[in-house]
């Protein structure tokens, strides 16, 4: 008996022995490899049930706290996680791919996610990181270079200035050309505020899409094909960007853990280039000094004093005497600019477990940019979460709240009446004159400049004519998903997006706009969209090969919009900017509406053996906007899609994947509210009495929609296990009975008709190849390239309009048989053989009688390359942008150079003969006794080479449009980081989990090969933001270069 005591208690300590053993914790150590048996730095390791966890270094090691107990959970991108016991002290880990994980998972219509692998168009995704690791505040400027087929148009330097974003070309004459942006399942306003038109005085306008915070942002999905978008109805016209935001995601991790992120970043902006000036004459024509604003005038060294200027002299008459000296002035354009200063900041919390998760973001941005008093400002605030209340039932929210300040100044052309422009004369000053002088008269508190009263100064010009806009944007959203068994699910979003704009246009008293009295523009907008879908889910595995899923829906979309803008004339006291201080106050604007939309759609699809697939989709719209009698609208798409190395069972080392796809869409397109609208408009009063009469515009009611037909096909190929992969698409896209407001005869009694108008024709190429030529333990080398090549043609207008002027003011035009937005304006007269006809009388070239084509704003095709280099901590990336073709007009370059302020025109001292044959008044060549053309032999000075003379034209100031145009064909750096990872063995003893360390530069770089040499002038640079008219400059604010450093810690 006492023998069997013995034995129970010795198995019962050894009992409590093992038990203890096992509850102890102590450290764990190990290397996490992928399957090709390489070290997998950054994998996830952690502690099942708990929040404990780490990840591993370079080298792929890990060393972590646990019990014996305890269930380890090691995860990497693309890896399948596997869950191992620590029973060991020591675990090698080898982790395999996982094919559906490392192909991503696409978000694509409603938030609807598919393998993309079973998708028949084409679709992009961008990483967060690829967004919110550049030193570029602004979303749409971010996604440039970043996705085949979507096209990012930029605008100024200016701190908030809007960008035009387009997808495979635009598709519409005169209305929105930008994609539909999805945020968390909700419509995100993306309009331009145009207060005051951007050609005779407008502001460098923030777009709504500005409001969004890019480090909110958990993935962007772009669907470019027509097929992709189609269950979203009308608003995919132009494709759609799916944005999901971390605090609206819905993915669940299967270990609990609580993140906290910061990220700093800090970065310097600067003017990407001015011009290299000539300093060897100053003001003046034909080498004689005049106070004029050309440098045409004498040399430096051939005199030493000129009289002083006297309208400084007038202002100040103790600080100068009756002359000053004749010296150039190097940098009197540089120093009107600063350094600027974006700063960056973000925190974020972060759960994410088997229940559920939860996110928290809390961001500021502040620009200062490179024009005095010119900022932007942007603080922003999200919180949501989804969570599992069932086994059937999940439950999640969003909300944000952002708000923008932008503070700039007024641009456009100076030479209007009552026009003021911040860069009138900025880039081209006399290189005589010395603008650190003092510039405010003492007297009248107005601008004093050099040579009278032309322009205003640029610093007073900046400080006192300014444009201020707030921004608000509050989004809500609720999400319910229902799973009643493993075949059928449904769920409900609805969400509100609410966004505001109130802007101040101050022309301050003694300001060369408004005669000096003084104005102030009060403009407010308001949009609202209220937005819900509901989708019942169906899939079933038919046979052990067929699989069918199907998904039912219906949307409804609301919007709501209001726009007053009031302007007050001639300011009674100085420095008080409201109404109450105005003599006259005249209300502008005073309008809103409200739209409806309501569709309902079916998705099916259907798979064999895992390698064919087949979809289908069909949306029917109702809409408030369009007659009652055709209010409803009908469109299908089909695609399909083989993986080839399946079917055929191709075993190979070498084609690893290939698939074939293809499909055809239709979508359809209505109007905004009111633009059929045939009711009587309240006018201006008359001897005080009220008036009342037609709107201008009258809605043709027997309107039909807008439609866009679409076919793609495409492949994508994998070779060598993913070590080289190619995305390869063709589309063909008509956009028929094109929406837009045509003018009439006034006799009419109307001025314009809103109706169908024309056609429009987009087809195109896009590539997106990606290679890993070197691939080690510790350095890795990863190539992309995009390829974009879009023909865009208007095919078709209404009978009787032989072309539509896009502005008033401009060049651009929608010309059948031409692309879209095509320059059409005054020409040089040529003979047939293209030579030119000159004036024998000058010198100089004729003007052609008839307006012709002079231009396209297109390029021919654009090519990104990217470069990856990580070696151990370290990452070097890169972004080269190359823009082949599309022309642009430019007021800059035409100034600079009639102007005589760059180096261009400093080898001034011989003269010129333009290459061509006289003519008479009549264009008809002047032939000799022989019955031969004359070449011109008449000398002019370089001053009329770039300043037309009497009588003809030359290649700048007071010449043709023609003059004025120039190749954009543009070579880039546009982004250039080196960022260094901390290895977590120096992070043990630290309360972070991960530390980096980066240096980013933006537009460090660029080369315009076919613009004058000496204006280093930026093609990039246009006048006119997001809205349709692209390629044109109105004497706008150079773009900026930024270089900096962000730091991302993780706790």
């Amino acid at each position: 008996m006492k023998r069997k005591l013995n034995v129970f208690l010795s198995l019962l300590l050894l009992m409590i022995i093992n038990q203890l053993s096992y509850s102890q914790e102590r450290t764990v150590t190990g290397t996490v490899l992928d399957n090709t048996g390489l070290p997998l730095p950054g994998a996830s390791v952690l502690v099942k049930g708990t929040q404990s966890g780490t990840q591993t270094d370079f080298d792929g090691k890990f060393s972590i706290k646990a019990t014996a107990s305890q269930i380890l959970v090691f995860s990497y991108i693309g890896m399948k996680s596997q869950e191992i016991p620590a029973s060991s002290t020591n675990i090698s880990v080898k982790l395999q791919g996982d094919a559906l994980e490392l192909e991503g998972v696409v978000v694509t219509a409603f938030g609807i996610k598919r393998n993309p692998k079973q998708l028949g168009y084409s679709t992009s995704s961008v990483k967060s990181e690829n967004i919110t690791e550049t030193s570029e505040p602004d979303l749409t400027r971010a996604l440039s270079g970043k996705v085949a087929g979507v096209n990012v148009n930029f605008s100024t330097g200016v701190a908030g200035a809007a960008n035009q974003i387009t997808i495979r070309g635009t598709n519409s004459l005169t209305g929105n050309t930008n994609p539909l942006i999805i945020v968390d399942g909700v419509a995100y306003s993306n309009n331009q505020v145009t207060s005051s038109d951007q050609v005779t005085g407008g502001g460098g306008y923030e777009s709504a899409l500005s409001t969004l915070d890019p480090n909110d942002i958990a993935e962007i999905n772009v669907l470019k094909s027509t097929a992709a978008a189609a269950l979203y109805g009308s608003r995919a016209m132009n494709g759609v960007i799916v944005i999901t935001t971390k605090s609206g995601s819905s993915k669940f991790k299967k270990a609990e853990k609580l993140n906290i992120n910061i990220g700093i970043g800090s970065y310097f902006e600067t003017i990407a280039n001015l011009p290299d000036y000539q300093n060897t004459y100053g003001a003046g024509t034909l080498f004689d000094y005049g106070n004029v604003n050309g440098s045409w005038g004498a040399r430096f060294d051939s005199r030493e004093t000129i009289p002083t200027w006297a309208s400084l002299l007038e202002a100040y008459p103790d600080k100068f005497g009756p002359t000053v000296p004749y010296v150039a002035k190097p940098n009197n354009v540089k120093d009107l600019f600063r350094t600027g200063l974006v700063l960056d900041k973000t925190i974020g919390f972060n759960y994410s477990g088997e229940d559920g998760n939860f996110n928290a973001t809390l961001s500021n941005m502040a620009q200062d940019g490179y024009i005095p008093y010119n900022t932007y400002d942007r603080t922003s605030m999200s919180a949501g979460g989804n969570f599992k209340l069932s086994n059937k039932l999940t439950v999640g929210s969003n909300f944000s709240y952002s708000k923008t300040k932008q503070i700039g100044g007024f641009f456009g052309e100076n030479q209007y009446d009552g026009a003021s422009s911040s860069f009138a004369r900025t880039l081209f000053l006399a290189r005589n004159w010395d603008f650190n002088l003092p510039y405010v008269d003492p007297t009248t508190g107005g601008s004093v400049i050099p040579n009278g009263t032309g322009y205003d100064h640029p610093m007073w010009s900046w400080k006192h004519d300014q444009i201020i806009t707030h921004t608000d944007r509050i989004v809500a959203g609720l999400n319910l998903n229902y799973k009643f068994n493993d075949n059928i699910s449904a769920s409900y979003r609805v969400g509100i997006n609410n966004y505001k704009l109130d802007r101040d246009e101050i022309r301050d008293l003694a300001s060369r706009a408004d005669n000096g009295l003084g104005s102030l523009k009060k403009d407010y907008y308001m949009n609202q969209d209220i937005e819900s879908t509901f989708l019942v889910n169906f899939n079933y595995d038919l046979t052990n090969k067929i699989k069918f899923a199907a998904i039912l829906g219906n949307n409804l979309l609301q919007n709501e919009f209001q726009r007053e803008t009031n302007t007050g004339n001639e300011f009674i006291l100085p420095d008080i900017f409201n109404f109450k201080n105005v003599k006259t106050i005249k209300n502008i604007t005073d309008e809103s509406a409200q739209k409806r939309n309501a569709g309902v759609f079916a998705d099916i699809t259907l798979s064999y053996n895992d390698y064919l697939f087949l979809n289908a989709t069909a949306r029917k719209d109702w809409s408030s906007s369009l007659p009652k009698n055709n209010n409803s609208y009908f469109y299908p798409s089909v695609s399909a899609s083989a993986i080839l190395t399946d079917a055929l069972n191709i075993k190979s080392d070498v084609l690893t994947f290939a698939k074939i796809r293809g499909s055809f869409a239709r979508v359809g397109r209505d109007v905004d509210a009111e633009f059929l609208r045939i009711s009587f408009e309240q006018g201006d009063s008359f001897n005080g009495l009220p008036t009342i009469g037609n709107n201008t515009s009258l809605g043709d009611q027997n309107i039909t929609p807008e439609f866009s037909n679409e076919f793609e096909i495409g492949t994508d190929l994998e070779f060598f296990n993913r070590r080289i992969t190619l995305d390869l698409s063709l589309y063909h896209k008509k956009t028929t009975d094109l929406l837009t407001p045509v003018t009439v005869a006034t006799t009419s009694g109307y001025d314009k008709i809103n109706t169908n108008a024309g056609d429009i024709l987009n087809k195109g190429i896009e590539v997106s190849l990606t290679l890993i030529p070197i691939k080690t333990e510790n350095f890795q080398w990863t190539f992309g390239t995009l390829f974009t090549k879009n023909k865009n043609e208007v095919t078709k207008l209404r009978e009787g309009l032989d072309r539509i002027q896009l502005d008033p003011n401009e060049v651009a035009y929608a010309i059948p048989g031409q692309p879209f937005g095509v320059f059409y304006g005054t020409k040089f007269a040529r003979d047939e053989q293209g030579n030119f006809l000159i004036n024998e009388s000058g010198g100089a070239i004729y003007e052609d009688t008839k307006l012709g084509i002079i231009g396209d704003p297109n390029a021919d095709f654009k090519i990104t390359f990217n470069n990856t280099f990580k070696y151990k901590g370290f990452t070097l990336g890169s972004q080269f942008d190359w823009k082949q073709g599309g022309d642009f007009s430019s007021v800059t370059i035409q100034s600079l150079l009639g102007r005589g302020v760059t180096k261009d025109t400093e080898n001034r001292e011989s003269t010129f003969i333009i290459p061509g044959y006289y003519a008479d008044s009549d264009l008809n060549p002047i032939l000799d006794d022989q019955g031969n053309k004359i070449p011109n032999s008449i000398q002019l000075s370089m001053n009329e080479l770039y300043f037309s003379p009497a009588g003809g034209n030359t290649f700048a100031i007071n010449s043709v449009d023609e003059a004025s145009v120039y190749d954009g064909t543009v070579f880039r750096l546009r982004e250039l980081s080196l960022t260094y990872d901390l290895p977590n063995n120096l992070l043990k003893k630290t309360p972070f989990g991960k530390m980096s360390f980066s240096i980013i530069g933006n537009n460090l770089w660029y080369f315009a090969p076919n613009v004058p040499k000496y204006t280093n002038f930026d093609p990039e640079v246009t006048s006119y933001g997001s809205s349709k008219l692209q390629g044109i400059e109105t004497s706008a604010a150079p773009t900026a270069k930024r270089l900096g450093f962000k730091v991302n810690l993780t706790f």
